[in-house]
């Protein structure tokens, strides 16, 4: 037998030996997902096109990361420039209202990227069944 790994096919005894540990470990963790094979081989797509994409897919997320940063922007141009503390409040509550709904959609978005992948198999992540 080879010390090379299991990955290795020209040793057949060696490779037949791991498929059946492979099938064995899945007969006893049946309820873990594996790793879906587009994301397992990693991504061949540029990165501009991969942050398009998300932002399509989800694009309160992008919209509220842009409001947070306004409001921060905002908050230091009263602060520091104009000195009108009242303002500055003000902006210091929208970045935390923005935050906070920034937060909700990304949880929510994920929530509904779990629940769209459950195969019929599967159990959705929250909710009914």
């Amino acid at each position: 037998m080879s010390d090379s790994g299991p990955h290795d096919f020209r040793d057949h005894k060696a490779h037949m030996k791991w498929q059946s540990e492979k099938n064995e470990w899945m007969k006893q963790n049946a309820g873990v997902p594996s790793i879906p094979l587009e994301m397992a081989g990693g991504s061949k797509a540029s990165s501009s096109s991969l942050v398009m994409q998300k932002a399509l897919s989800n694009p309160l997320v992008p919209a509220g990361m842009l409001a947070t940063t306004g409001c921060l922007v905002g908050m230091f141009v009263s602060a520091l420039k104009q000195h009108r503390s009242m303002r500055t409040q003000w902006f210091m509550r929208g970045r935390i209202f923005f935050q906070g709904l920034t937060v909700v959609a990304m949880v929510t978005g994920a929530w509904m990227a779990g629940n769209a992948h459950a195969g019929p198999t599967m159990k959705p992540v929250l909710g009914k069944q």
